[in-house]
């Protein structure tokens, strides 16, 4: 899966979130109260705390006909699976926690924050608290982690007047979109578009959705494009989950760069 091509770059990504993210099989002595003292282990990098609903589970599955669904698991949820956050101040940075999931989160709060890269700030911090999570776990007696799925995420938030003002002129921004000759219809006024790609050997899955939308702190007008990369490494070691969050990544940035099209590399841009 090694590629000799340089991974692309551009100077002004349009992300406005990164998550890394970490499914294991649920911690069997894991307690609500874990996550609190957790919680004053992080204290002095991130003060604020806030609960949350627990995420579900969600497995790619592979082999025949799995193409067509994503595996979804819905328990009832007892109060030692709450999701709890722990945020940084300013709040760009989060740690999410729950019985069977770590994510560590970069994200927007004003619209104005520089996109940290993932070479020389998001990988560095995830290797850390993922470490120091372990650690926890292990000093409590929570369980063993027995790692399930990897997932990397990256979110672009495309504005109205960046590159486009009418919505077919935010088109052009996408290979895989086309207005279609409208010899008849009027311009498209919305469109919704969600696709997957599989990677070699089963190593993982790309999933892919744009959608014209508000953006929620702000309510400008945008194009949002979400991709995510899910799949299993090869072993619960800290290597191997940080190998497959690496080529999670290189499909993330591969894959925007193919669906994205040289105009929009232009206004982003692209330096290799």
């Amino acid at each position: 899966m090694a590629q000799t091509i340089p991974i692309p770059e551009f100077d002004r990504p349009p992300i406005s979130e990164v998550a890394l993210s970490v499914e294991f099989s649920p911690l069997e002595n894991w307690r609500a109260s874990d996550a609190f003292s957790y919680g004053k282990v992080l204290q002095s990098d991130y003060p604020q705390m806030d609960i949350r609903p627990a995420l579900p589970s969600q497995i790619e599955k592979f082999g025949d006909a799995t193409w067509q669904q994503l595996s979804f698991r819905v328990e009832v949820v007892s109060p030692d699976a709450t999701r709890f956050w722990f945020l940084a101040d300013p709040s760009n940075w989060l740690i999410q926690i729950q019985q069977d999931r770590f994510i560590i989160n970069w994200r927007k709060v004003t619209g104005s924050e520089i996109y940290p890269r993932y070479l020389s700030s998001l990988r560095p911090r995830f290797e850390q608290e993922w470490q120091r999570y372990r650690n926890f776990v292990l000093e409590r007696g929570a369980g063993d982690i027995d790692v399930k799925q990897a997932e990397v995420t990256y979110v672009n938030d495309i504005l109205r007047g960046d590159g486009w003002q009418t919505f077919p002129e935010a088109l052009a921004l996408f290979t895989i979109l086309s207005a279609g000759s409208n010899q008849f219809l009027p311009p498209l006024e919305t469109l919704t578009i969600a696709g997957s790609y599989l990677l070699p050997e089963d190593s993982g899955r790309l999933r892919f959705s744009v959608n014209h939308a508000l953006r929620q702190f702000d309510t400008k007008e945008m194009i949002q494009m979400r991709l995510t990369v899910r799949g299993r490494p090869l072993s619960s070691l800290d290597a191997d989950l940080l190998n497959w969050m690496d080529m999670g990544r290189e499909w993330v940035v591969r894959g925007f760069t193919d669906l994205t099209s040289s105009k929009a590399h232009a206004i982003w841009g692209r330096t290799r």
